[in-house]
Parts: structure tokens; C-alpha cells; sequence
């Protein structure tokens, strides 16, 4: 008989694989069958965008999922875009929550999925909340963020994205926390125990040589040092960070799909946009930086962050230089470069720099193979296998 997950988490079609796709390719390596359910959002896109450009993307960007409906990935692992109605308040919340667990029904039955023999994973939405409810076999939480330490100054929503996730967490068998400040954060929420699950690295992928993209090679031969950034491009990323360096003496690679409005970047000297990149080619573009870069708008959701890419960058061995994310300070605090502002950005890229050399390239990778995903599976199954409180 087949073992199950069905689990929620960004959506499955992103170029950049988060560290839930990450666990779910352990699970898989482990026999299980998955269904991956793309997320249901939860907000308007004029919610954190900062001009109308950075919505529109948005929109397009979530139109082009919709599009593909249901996806068979291969033998072991489905996809669904679940349907529905983008209207973000309490009656229209209800209504989703009904087409969705019709759906979910509907999957399970042609799939063979059992739930009351299947773990139930939700991480970074609150897509399958409805299911909740429901017996499954065991039941996660696995809070790479803190959703209702959500970016916006909109109070209406924050309360009710609170209220959400009170419920997420009394509800599961299990809570994961990505790093301490969530951690604590959501044992407050929940008043129940939190396991400290911080992210891990591909080690192989990110350490094994591969000869330069062909649009690195390019940049590089201009002779000025790259510092590069490579996810998702919201308007929380510091673009002044960007400017500042592409006009002091850096060569600037951007990689990822643009979700916010870089139109002040676009076509400047020294500014390079690589667009989306896959996964399985993002090393032999990011050999050919000289730092990487970790340069957001601080606020509680940055605070709170533990980004995936910071382990990344280690495994290749470049210098960091990163906005004061407490989790980074904690755990590389002697290996990352630390910044509050453009000029201290510049002013740490130059630095690193000059003081980079072997000895230093080996220790950020010998750090990064401390924190294997192979390794965070074993605590995972740990944790799971023992019968909740």
C-alpha cells in the first residue's frame, strides 16, 4: 500500500525550490506518494505591491499557474491548482473552503489516497486548513514564516491572518519552526511545544564544479567583481543595495522571476537581470559570483526569515553579505557579512573581498555541510514518528 502526504506550500511552479519541496523530495526518496496543492491566496494582490506594475505581475504570474490545472509530475507525485473565487472575505472564504475540500475528495479518490492512513503537511498557507477537521493519520505545521507577521500595514488583515494561524497550529499533531524567532512566536500563538527545524542545503548540487553559463562568462569579462542575489524579486528587496553597488564598481547579477517593480533598475549600467533560472542550473550561474547578496527591507517577516539561499551561498563558498536577519547572526555570525544600509553594503562587499582566500572558502562550505536536508529529515522522522502530546 501506498504511503501519502498531502501537503500545501508555494507554488509548486516556481523556478526556486523552497524547503518544503525540499522535504518532500525526502519523503519521496522514502517511498511516500505525494499530492502537492498549489496555494489559495490569501489577500488581494494590491496588498503589498507598491505601485499598480508590481500587482499586475502578480496577477499575470498566479493566471499562468491557474493555467495548468492538475499535473501528474511523475509516478509518485501530482500537483493540483485547485479553482477558486479570488474574493477575500469571510463568506467568500467559506465558499473555498467547500470547493476545495470537493476537490481534495475528488483527487483522493482517483489517486486512492486514504486519509485516516495519510499525513497531512501544511507549511507557508493556509490552503488546507479546511481539511483540518478531518482524521488523517498524523497532522503538520511546518512554519517557514510566520504568516501573520505578514509584510503590510493592513490591520484588518493581520488580525485575521492571527486568527488563522491560532487555528493551524491548535489543530496539528506537530509544529516546525524555521528559525528561533519563529519558534517562539508560534508557541505564544499556540501555547503548545514548537520544534526549531531550521532550513538545509543541497549539498552536492551547490558544491560540485560546473563549467559558467554562458551569460556569466559575459559579465565576467568586463573585469568588474559580481555580486549576485538569486529568488524570488519582490519589492521587500532593498533595490537601492542593487543600485549602489552597479554604480561603485560592481557588476550586479539578478536572478528570479520579477514580482515587484524594478523599473528603476531596468536598463542602468552595470545591472544585469538573468531572469527565472532552474534549480538544477542555478549553481553554474552562481560559481561566477564574487559575493552574494541577502539585501531586503527589514521588517518582522525578514526578522523572523531564515532564507534557504543563505546556506546555498555557503555551499558554493562565497561571501555573504546580508541585512541583520537574527537567525544568520546566530548561526554564521563569524562567516556572513553583516549591513544596514547601501553604503554598508558597499562598504562590506569591498571588505569581503579583499579578505576572501581558501581558508575561508572552505570553512563557509564545511558550514553549510552541517546542514544537509538528508540530515533535517532524519530529525523530521524523528519527531513525527513519536505520538503527539
Amino acid at each position: 500500500m501506498k504511503k501519502w502526504i498531502i501537503c500545501t506550500g508555494p507554488d509548486w511552479f516556481r523556478p526556486s525550490i523552497t524547503s518544503t519541496r525540499q522535504i518532500m523530495f525526502q519523503f519521496l526518496n522514502d517511498g511516500y506518494s505525494i499530492l502537492w496543492v498549489n496555494p489559495i491566496a490569501f489577500k488581494s494582490p494590491a496588498i503589498n505591491s507598491d505601485s499598480k506594475k508590481s500587482m499586475w505581475k502578480k496577477i499575470t504570474n498566479k493566471l499562468k499557474t491557474h493555467l495548468k490545472i492538475f499535473k501528474r509530475v511523475d509516478d509518485s507525485l501530482y500537483v493540483l491548482i485547485p479553482f477558486y473565487i479570488p474574493v477575500f472575505n469571510s463568506f467568500f472564504d467559506k465558499v473555498n473552503a467547500a470547493l476545495l475540500k470537493v476537490q481534495i475528495r475528488v483527487i483522493s479518490l482517483l489517486l486512492g489516497i486514504r486519509w485516516k492512513e495519510t499525513l497531512l503537511w501544511i507549511s507557508g498557507n493556509f490552503t488546507l486548513s479546511p481539511l483540518l477537521k478531518f482524521q488523517f493519520k498524523k497532522k503538520v505545521y511546518q512554519a517557514a514564516d510566520l504568516i501573520s507577521d505578514f509584510r503590510t500595514s493592513n490591520t484588518s488583515l493581520l488580525k485575521n491572518l492571527r486568527s488563522k494561524e491560532i487555528y493551524l497550529s491548535r489543530n496539528v499533531d506537530f509544529l516546525f519552526a524555521s528559525s528561533p524567532n519563529i519558534k517562539h512566536k508560534l508557541e505564544d500563538l499556540s501555547g503548545r511545544e514548537v520544534n526549531l527545524l531550521t532550513h538545509g542545503v543541497d549539498y552536492v548540487h551547490f558544491t560540485k564544479k560546473k563549467e559558467l553559463n554562458p551569460f556569466i562568462q559575459v559579465i565576467k569579462r568586463k573585469g568588474l567583481p559580481i555580486a549576485g542575489y538569486f529568488g524570488t524579486l519582490s519589492d521587500a528587496n532593498d533595490k537601492d543595495v542593487f543600485l549602489k553597488l552597479a554604480n561603485n564598481g560592481f557588476s550586479v547579477v539578478i536572478i528570479g522571476k520579477v514580482l515587484g517593480d524594478y523599473s528603476s533598475l531596468e536598463g542602468k549600467e552595470n545591472i544585469y537581470f538573468a531572469g527565472p533560472v532552474e534549480f538544477r542550473n542555478l549553481p553554474s550561474y552562481a560559481d561566477g559570483f564574487d559575493v552574494c547578496l541577502l539585501n531586503w527591507i527589514m521588517a518582522d517577516w525578514i526578522k523572523n526569515s531564515f532564507p534557504v539561499k543563505s546556506l546555498e551561498y555557503l555551499a558554493l563558498g562565497k561571501p555573504v553579505i546580508s541585512c541583520r536577519i537574527p537567525v544568520i547572526e546566530e548561526l554564521f555570525g563569524s562567516l556572513v557579512y553583516f549591513a544596514d544600509t547601501p553604503d554598508e553594503f558597499l562598504m562590506q562587499a569591498t571588505k569581503s573581498l579583499a579578505e576572501n582566500n581558501a581558508l575561508l572558502q572552505e570553512q563557509r562550505i564545511l558550514e553549510a555541510s552541517k546542514h544537509t536536508w538528508d540530515k533535517k529529515y532524519k530529525f523530521i522522522k524523528s519527531v513525527i514518528e513519536c505520538e503527539p502530546v
